[in-house]
């Protein structure tokens, strides 16, 4: 069976001038002090990448497309003096629909229990301008609300976050507020629905007990959305789970795999998941055996089942981190990251067919800092995988933008 093996070639970020206007400018358009990087497509499958710029007294939410040949200039969506500025939970830009363009991020509320606040605007003129800011939740609690993904279904366009409105200790390690007998007690995954002018509506709880800060993910199927994150037990298992929306609401939640990772902590490790027709694969890290592993489970999409976990990568190096993007071929490529020595690690990549045969794997980019770089960001552009990720100095943070070109090679035999 056929199979895409990564050849790596590392294209050129300098020395542009109009002459060569035929070779990418692939290098970083957020300049220094930026950090934070998120990169989604636009509905042609053009690269977005979104990023913050920090100030002396402000943060701003800064974005960019890709051209064809280079990226735009940065557009300014907004910008306050209290943000929330973290390497897990982080804002982002992307395009729901033809007309509708979403943007969040995230406004600390009380330092001392480490509460904040999403925040939303839209664009109806694909990204050019944008409307005042909304926050999706109504509680008026000072609590954690974070790890967005948007979402469609039809002509709805919807949002997911963690909402820690019902935890009885917020992570300041402040007492919040005893709850109410029946009410909940932890970290809930919840959703709603906006109409273009902002407005909300249909708003659901996912699941009433998540990880409370591992990211969250949702890829599009023709038969609807299909969202993945990290649950938790009462008894600290915490392994992947997934819901799809079926007729406007989203299913119970079940587990993608049972790791039985027992862990009484965040491991601020989230899953990814994408759909290449009718095929959904979802891959995630889990430290349920004591050492470090990259899994990989596929399913047709709509079935409520997903196939035995493959390995991507295992061992006391491997630190997940993992992105996943679909290519054009029927496959699926995932990033992660692992360890090599003091702060340094690398940036890796291995491509997987829809029938689960793995390509080798292959390193990326080396990575300075593994706990500044955050979740490295991936997209593939037809053969070329963008990755971002926060690099420099710990003076000087500044978005990375690299590319690596997936080629088709010979058969396995």
């Amino acid at each position: 069976m056929a199979i895409m093996a990564l050849l790596l070639t590392m294209m050129s970020c300098n020395d542009y001038s109009p002459q060569e206007n035929l070779v990418p400018e692939w290098s970083s358009p957020a300049g220094k002090n930026s950090v934070s990087p998120n990169l989604s497509l636009d509905l042609n499958g053009m690269p977005i990448l979104s990023w913050l710029k920090i100030e002396q007294s402000s943060v701003a939410l800064e974005y960019a497309r890709w051209r064809g040949d280079r990226w735009s200039a940065p557009i300014i969506i907004a910008s306050g003096n209290n943000w929330l500025v973290n390497r897990a939970d982080f804002p982002s830009v992307v395009q729901l629909n033809e007309s509708l363009w979403a943007a969040h991020w995230l406004v600390m509320t009380d330092p001392s229990v480490f509460a904040y606040d999403v925040f939303i605007s839209l664009s109806r003129d694909g990204g050019i301008t944008w409307a005042p800011s909304f926050k999706p939740h109504t509680d008026g609690t000072f609590t954690e609300h974070g790890f967005v993904s948007f979402f469609t279904e039809g002509d709805d366009v919807g949002v997911v976050w963690l909402d820690g409105r019902e935890m009885k200790v917020g992570h300041g390690h402040k007492e919040m507020p005893e709850p109410k007998q029946g009410e909940l007690e932890g970290m809930t995954i919840r959703s709603t629905k906006m109409t273009a002018d902002g407005s909300i509506f249909q708003g659901q709880i996912i699941d009433n007990l998540v990880c409370d800060c591992c990211q969250t993910d949702i890829a599009q199927s023709n038969q609807g959305p299909i969202l993945v994150f990290r649950n938790r037990t009462e008894n600290e298992r915490r392994d992947i789970y997934f819901s799809r929306m079926t007729n406007g609401r989203w299913s119970e939640s079940q587990p993608v795999a049972i790791d039985d990772w027992n862990i009484a902590g965040c491991p601020v490790n989230g899953p990814s998941v994408a759909v290449n027709g009718q095929t959904t694969a979802v891959a995630w890290f889990t430290r349920a055996k004591g050492f470090g592993e990259v899994k990989l489970a596929l399913s047709k999409t709509g079935d409520s089942l997903f196939g035995t976990a493959l390995e991507v990568e295992s061992g006391d190096a491997v630190l997940g981190q993992v992105g996943l993007a679909p290519s054009q071929n029927g496959g699926f490529l995932v990033s992660w990251m692992t360890y090599t020595d003091g702060t340094e690690g690398h940036l890796k990549l291995r491509y997987f067919d829809a029938t689960g045969i793995a390509g080798p794997m292959m390193i990326a980019e080396k990575i300075d800092f593994t706990r500044k770089a955050g979740l490295p960001q991936m997209v593939l552009l037809g053969d070329l995988a963008v990755l971002s990720w926060t690099g420099g100095g710990e003076s000087d943070k500044q978005i990375i933008v690299t590319t690596a070109e997936i080629v088709s090679t010979q058969q396995l035999q």
